[in-house]
């Protein structure tokens, strides 16, 4: 693995079929590379709505400048007044 890599922010626009009804999704995420990005929606989305994977169904995969999200959590994790807290 390359240690040289940096954190990108990725797009995932889709949708996913649950109880004969069709829900459409736009999700941000932090990751180093798309394929992680895209294990990490099938994880959110399969823990928080209980779906398979051949029920999810990927339409883009957009590498994002951080100006672009709009997800408040990555827009606090991207500025430079984050702080992580830790005890002495």
């Amino acid at each position: 693995m390359n240690n040289n890599q940096k954190v990108q922010i990725f797009r995932i626009s889709g949708s996913f079929k649950k109880k004969k009804q069709l829900s459409n999704f736009s999700k941000e995420f932090c990751a180093l590379t798309e394929e992680q990005a895209r294990e990490k929606l099938f994880t959110e989305l399969g823990s928080r709505n209980r779906l398979k994977r051949r029920q999810i169904r990927i339409d883009s995969i957009l590498k994002i400048t951080p100006q672009e999200v709009t997800n408040p959590f990555i827009q606090k994790l991207i500025s430079t007044e984050f702080k992580i807290p830790y005890e002495e």
